[in-house]
Formats: C-alpha cells, structure tokens, sequence
C-alpha cells in the first residue's frame, strides 16, 4: 500500500506539472492614465478711504475710520466713501452685512440709543433709522458679488435730529437686502445723490436728538461684510 501509494502521487506530481507548462504564454499589456491638477483659489477683500487718506489699516481687511466729534445734540458725521477691493482670483459673493457697537462709557450706551444711522452702496439705501434697531437685525442678509480685480463701495452715515442725511425718511432693511422682499419697507433710490446731499432729496426726520444722558458719550461703532467664494 505504501509503494502504491507514492507511485501514484508521483504521476500526479508529473501531470501537475505538465499542465503547468503547456498553459505558460507570453502576454501584451496597456495601461491609458488620465491626470489633473486641481488649484484652489483665494479671496482677498482689502479697504481703502479716499484717494489721499492714511487711516489706520487702509488697504487691508480692517480699517479704522477717523473718530467723530464731539457733536452737539443735532449732528450728522461725514459721509466717508469706503471702497471694497477684491484682490483675490475668486469672485466674492456678499452674505451678510452686520453693525455692532462697543460703547466707552455709560453716557455712550445712551449715545447708542438714541443715534441713528444710514448704511448706502451703488447709489441705494441698504439701512436707515436708530443704530439700536440696526444692531437688532442682525446679519442683514445682502446680495451682490465683487469679481477679482473689481471694486464695490459704500458709506455709513451717523446723525441725530432732523438733518439732511439723504437717506430720507423710511427706516429698516432696503434696497439689495434679501430681508426687504419679506419686511414692510420700501426702496429710496437716492441716484447720483450720496448721502448728506442736503434737502429736499432724503432729508430725515426719523431721528430725535440727543439727550442729556448722551453727554460725553462715546461709542465705537462697527460694519462687518462677510463674502464667499
């Protein structure tokens, strides 16, 4: 059984191998690879005062405008054109365009109160009436887009009492915010007219004027865009 048994096993050894050989060919092979490069790109929003001015971070993301004052209890602040440039290879989608405010004392909490304010761009109203309302918006939601290469502007305006902002006489979310479609407001193109244009064009009564719990006030007051890409 022993000598049976491994005769056997070597002819199956023989045959396996021989199966082995006979199937051993020689085969063409290809391959076609396709191959790309993906680059992000980037934004690059910078501000700039007017032609001339040096304020503390002109020409980069945060600038710090002149300070104001002191005013009386009737008073309207210089309308400052702030240019937004888009130094980035992506085209910049507007978001949203929120005020905050950080008052110095407690006679500038009052301050706060009892200003108003008028936020214009492309020849529009975006926001008009107490910066206190403004604050409570939010995020304003705003729409637009600034391509690379390209500019946008846009001014905010502070007063108190009955003056001659050019923002007229409606108050809230305006032109170019996607919040006006739903709210009870309505547009005030001012066209060529920029803010603080005199009366008659968007002369405002919206606001009283200060008190005299606002004496000696100071506050600082904030305009933030967010962009996307």
């Amino acid at each position: 059984m022993k000598l049976r048994t491994v005769a056997l096993a070597g002819v199956m050894s023989l045959a396996g191998l021989s199966l082995i050989g006979a199937g051993a060919h020689a085969v063409f092979t290809t391959q076609t690879t396709s191959a790309q490069t993906i680059s992000a790109g980037n934004l690059g929003l910078v501000l700039n005062g007017p032609v001339g001015t040096s304020w503390p971070g002109n020409g980069t993301p945060n600038m710090t405008l002149p300070s104001i004052g002191p005013v009386g209890s009737s008073f309207i602040s210089p309308a400052q054109v702030i240019t937004i440039t888009n130094n980035g290879s992506l085209t910049a989608s507007e978001i949203n365009l929120q005020v905050t405010d950080s008052p110095g004392n407690s006679e500038g909490s009052a301050l706060a109160k009892e200003m108003s304010m008028c936020v214009y761009s492309d020849s529009y109203v975006l926001f008009n009436g107490p910066l206190a309302a403004d604050e409570t918006l939010g995020n304003m939601a705003i729409v637009g887009t600034i391509a690379p290469r390209a500019t946008d502007t846009y001014q905010a305006v502070f007063y108190a009492g009955d003056e001659p902002t050019g923002c007229g006489n409606v108050s809230g979310y305006q032109w170019a915010t996607a919040d006006a479609t739903s709210g009870p407001y309505t547009t005030y193109p001012v066209g060529a007219s920029a803010p603080d244009a005199g009366s008659p064009v968007g002369y405002s009564n919206l606001a009283g004027t200060l008190q005299n719990d606002a004496e000696g006030g100071t506050d600082t007051v904030s305009v933030t865009i967010t962009y996307s890409a």
